[in-house]
């Protein structure tokens, strides 16, 4: 298996953590998506935080910084999204696959901005899985 596909999976578990632990803490707690968020940015800054504190690597360059930045404002854009869908007692089973056809998206936007075109063989997995996503959304949201 190659590396990426190894951290790609452990995004998966993780990002699937964290909004069952987040749907729990506003279960629990109560409190408003905006401060839920807020606090999921705070446990985000101190990872990071920590990683850059015992592995230094800090190059600057003012374009990939900001759109680095900028990622991370759609990021936050696409979660506080989710929060609030989950303070409006939103099934996480039901939900989940709605927000995840961003995969769709990606494939599109990809394929039309970075012009990473799937080879000949892999053209009909990357439709085929494109497809079963789309229809998973619909079958769970209906």
């Amino acid at each position: 298996m190659q590396n990426w596909v190894f951290y790609g999976l452990i995004a998966a578990f993780f990002f699937a953590l964290n909004t069952i632990l987040y749907k729990v803490a506003q279960q629990k707690g109560n409190f408003s998506p905006y401060y839920g968020s807020f606090m999921l940015g705070l446990g985000v800054i101190l990872i990071f935080g920590l990683f850059l504190l015992f592995k230094p690597s800090f190059e600057f360059e003012w374009k990939s910084s900001s759109l680095a930045l900028i990622s991370g404002i759609f990021w936050g854009i696409g979660f506080l999204a989710v929060a609030i869908a989950i303070a409006q007692k939103a099934d996480i089973a039901r939900l989940a696959p709605i927000y995840n056809t961003s995969i769709l998206l990606v494939i599109i936007m990809s394929i039309i901005f970075l012009h990473e075109l799937p080879d000949v063989s892999q053209m009909f997995r990357v439709i085929a899985g494109a497809v079963l996503i789309v229809v998973g959304a619909i079958l769970v949201s209906v």
